[in-house]
């Protein structure tokens, strides 16, 4: 079972990524998006529901930091 992690998944390139790769059911798909409310808006619009997203800005290593210890708490 593949699986893909997608950064930028919320347009362009990214969702194109996030689409094709969402066609076979035995892929894992992740994307980090900016707006997860929208991108999963656009993902229910285009019927895909196998997609799990994660809203982040990876650019801001210490907002990553942070993010990753509110969860472990």
């Amino acid at each position: 079972m593949p699986s893909y992690l997608v950064t930028g998944a919320s347009r362009g390139l990214g969702y194109e990524f996030v689409r094709q790769f969402s066609h076979d059911s035995a892929n894992t798909v992740i994307g980090i998006v900016r707006d997860k409310t929208a991108t999963e808006r656009q993902l229910r619009d285009d019927g895909i529901n196998n997609v799990s997203l994660f809203e982040a800005d990876i650019t801001d290593l210490d907002a990553l930091k942070v993010r990753n210890l509110s969860k472990e708490r």
